[in-house]
């Protein structure tokens, strides 16, 4: 790659910043992704909820985006399995507690191949792409900024007038945005596999909540319809990077108890936030997206749609000359932020076994399989937080007993 000249630089090529460059109506737009090929490999469950499971949880005006991204991504051709239900078990000091299946549309997506198409008709438009491109820094530079990447051919560099860092968190643009780390309670380190041996129903989603397997988070069993399954479990970052529990060796012991093979040597891992909008997500031309913007749900670690639709509101924000940072608060912000108080109240179960054990006792199963559903959908359903509250009550009482 020689070095160039651009209007707007796109750092990372996910959903984020695929939508955004697919979207964007300007004249000269580069996209950077230090990926090999278009594209993968891609460290995700690669469940996408359908829109009839959201409609009733979502504010509106995000809900109508998410469709609107739904509408421009999915196609036939990258859909691998249709989920029906999502089963929820509990595992507590080794004994599985099967809470049943709730009713969880969703699909299994070929990520990569999804990506790839939006790329395409990114570059078809006329953004230039480039593959094998690592951007290891960017400065200010005169009116817009200037950014060295290393690629095939060695060092360049790119001067560009607006940079947009979709590069995951944390992104390599951070700190041009004024953005402080997250708190490492508010990110988790995720992985992910695809192996084979599942022998449940291949329409049908599995999460496990298990204190000491997934401290912070859950495991999942995604099946894609041909006998594999897409694994991988969550744990919250402080776990990982402050208390030195090391998420491969989770995940080896995760598909060892049930008797799963991967069909591939490597174990994927990434960062993600798994708490609100950051403190800071645009400065003076340089905007977050997707991931490095904090965008992710931070009750499932669902991200791909939320990613897409900062792609959108930044599109439109050129476009129409508002603020970016605004948008994102008014269509993203306030529901991110009453999901993480939602997840807050559950942090005490996710890291207890006996929280969780008391919890199965204490309350109907039903009850709690509609607590975890609302959870894993982000509902800000008011009654789920005044539930949340009063099940962690009972069981700290039934604790002093």
């Amino acid at each position: 790659m020689v070095s160039i000249n651009t209007e707007l630089l796109i750092i990372g090529g996910g959903p984020a910043g695929s939508f955004l460059a697919s979207e964007v109506n300007l004249g000269d737009v580069t996209l950077l992704d230090k990926k090999k090929i278009n594209y993968g490999p891609v460290v995700c469950g690669e469940m996408m909820p359908k829109a009839e499971l959201l409609v009733d949880y979502l504010p509106s005006e995000l809900m109508s985006m998410i469709e609107y991204t739904l509408y421009k991504s999915i196609r036939r051709s990258i859909i691998v399995n249709h989920i029906k239900t999502l089963r929820v078990l509990i595992r507590v000091k080794g004994t599985i507690i099967d809470l049943g299946s709730i009713n969880f549309p969703a699909y299994i997506v070929n990520k990569g191949l999804m990506i790839s198409r939006i790329i395409n008709d990114a570059a078809n438009k006329g953004v230039r792409v480039n593959f094998s491109s690592t951007v290891t820094g960017c400065i200010k530079h005169g009116d817009g900024f200037k950014c060295r990447v290393m690629d095939n051919d060695g060092e360049h560099y790119v001067e560009t007038h607006l940079l947009a860092g979709a590069d995951g968190y944390p992104s390599v643009v951070r700190e041009l945005a004024n953005n402080p780390p997250f708190n490492p309670m508010d990110t988790a380190v995720a992985t992910s596999q695809r192996a084979m041996g599942w022998g449940g129903s291949l329409d049908e989603a599995v999460v496990i909540m298990d204190p000491i397997l997934a401290p912070g988070g859950y495991a999942w069993v995604f099946p894609r319809g041909d006998g594999s399954s897409n694994v991988g479990l969550g744990i919250r970052g402080y776990d990982a990077w402050v208390k030195g529990i090391n998420p491969v060796n989770l995940h080896s012991e995760f598909l060892k108890s049930l008797n799963l093979k991967p069909t591939q040597r490597s174990i994927l891992l990434k960062t993600i936030p798994v708490g609100e909008l950051g403190a800071s997500i645009e400065g003076n031309g340089v905007y977050l997206l997707g991931d490095a913007a904090g965008t992710v749900v931070s009750t499932n670690g669902a991200g791909i749609n939320t990613a897409m639709v900062s792609g959108l509101i930044l599109a439109k924000v050129l476009k129409e000359g508002l603020s970016y940072g605004t948008e994102m608060r008014r269509v993203l912000g306030s529901f991110l932020s009453d999901v993480k108080r939602l997840r807050e109240l559950a942090d005490p179960m996710l890291y207890d076994e006996d929280a969780l054990a008391k919890l199965t006792r204490i309350m109907p199963r039903e009850t709690v399989k509609w607590v975890i559903k609302e959870a894993m959908l982000a509902s800000v359903n008011p009654m789920l937080r005044i539930g949340a509250r009063i099940l962690l009550s009972l069981i700290k009482a039934r604790g002093r007993t």
